[in-house]
């Protein structure tokens, strides 16, 4: 989902400016009249990237999409270069239309801690019990499977070409023996995967898997599973900056409880649709109409919820693209004597202790910024989730 941003097809010649926040990345021009300079700060943290413009003329920057900010100092505005195309597309042009993507399994939040961790480590064993897919309670075969036979079969062979005395009874006998061995060792290993199999198999209403949705729901869910996805990408998630605790409870509650609701959608215009597969009267049609018309409503309130979830994503990226920005300006500040050099050597001595000045006057009004889109992606997370504190 697209986030606006403050000035969209000009940015002010003069100003600090977060990307994705305050600007779009993308090529811009600027027809200026005199002298000044501008500065990109990349987030490869390999420091400023300074530009300097002398005389009248147009000159041009590209804001890369990685870019954490953008400082201008130039006496006229950047205007946004729009690419034209040359033609509409043809038929034969559009490119294939791609597979849904795939819902990945989602787990009762509800589910015992011990056995939630269990099942997220065995996904094989998930979709067997939901699906009938192949899965084995001895493991794979890295896990389990011939490693240890194999050894066996080897350590025979030497012992049966090492003492030859044993004969061919020793050598049975022996081998007998290894096999019990085995058995036993291969029972004890699968013995907490087969519980856990068996307690799957028993609380099937524990998980969905990508064969409960039909396309219209696997869709939702997916945008769904994305937007978390996105939250707990970014670093304000991972330092914690989002009262992280509060949000692990939150972010799994609301992707089952959209995965319950889109699924049991699923199946009801199944058994809809199983139903009206001959053909039905009038009397029926308008029986199933208000049916419909409840599936139609419960889908529209998921889909409300979904977009909500999306803001809060949104909203998280935000904030996280001006963390970056604060952590690179405040980076840069810790360097603030080689950087008083390079302006030394650059321009005058007053202008460098200006230039100081309003670094650290940046680095102020963009953590003050940060601090409001941290609170605004907690907002945002209070309309996903009403009753989180």
């Amino acid at each position: 989902m697209r986030v606006a941003v403050k000035y969209q097809d000009r940015i002010p010649g003069d100003g600090m400016y977060v990307v994705g926040v305050d600007v779009a990345p993308g090529q811009y021009t600027c027809r200026s009249p005199g002298e000044g300079y501008w500065v990109r700060y990349p987030a490869s943290m390999v420091g400023p990237v300074t530009t300097r413009h002398q005389g009248a003329g147009e000159v041009a920057v590209v804001i890369e999409p990685d870019d954490t900010a953008f400082d201008s100092h130039m006496p006229a505005d950047w205007v946004r270069v729009v690419v034209r195309r040359d033609r509409l597309p043809s038929a034969g042009d559009r490119k294939p239309v791609r597979p849904l993507k795939r819902v990945r399994t989602v787990l009762d939040p509800d589910i015992p801690p011990e056995t939630r961790k269990a099942l997220q480590a065995d996904m094989a064993l998930v979709r067997h019990v939901r699906t009938g897919s192949p899965w084995s309670r001895y493991g794979s075969a890295r896990q389990d499977g011939w490693r240890l036979p194999g050894f066996f079969v080897a350590l025979m062979m030497v012992v049966s070409w090492a003492w030859p005395q044993l004969g061919g009874l020793g050598t049975v006998l022996l081998i007998i023996l290894g096999i019990a061995a085995l058995s036993g060792i291969r029972r004890r290993r699968s013995a907490p995967r087969q519980r856990l199999a068996e307690l799957a198999r028993a609380n099937p209403d524990w998980f969905r898997v990508d064969q409960d949705f039909d396309d219209d729901c696997r869709a939702l869910v997916v945008r769904a599973q994305k937007a978390v996805r996105r939250v707990r990408k970014a670093e304000v998630y991972r330092e914690g900056l989002l009262d992280v605790a509060d949000h692990e409870l939150m972010l799994p509650r609301e992707e089952w409880e959209i995965a319950k609701a889109l699924s049991k959608v699923t199946s009801l215009r199944a058994d809809q649709a199983k139903l009206v597969a001959g053909g039905v009267a009038d009397p029926v049609e308008r029986a199933l109409a208000p049916m419909r018309e409840t599936l139609d409503t419960v889908v529209a309130s998921v889909t409300a919820r979904i977009e909500a979830l999306e803001r809060y994503a949104a909203k998280v990226q935000q904030a996280d693209r001006l963390f970056q920005a604060h952590h690179q300006l405040r980076a840069l500040a810790d360097q603030a004597d080689e950087y008083r050099d390079l302006l030394a050597g650059t321009v005058r001595d007053d202008l460098a202790i200006g230039e100081l000045a309003r670094l650290s006057r940046n680095a102020d009004q963009l953590r003050e910024a940060l601090d409001e889109s941290l609170a605004a992606a907690r907002q945002a997370a209070l309309e996903v989730s009403p009753g989180l504190k």
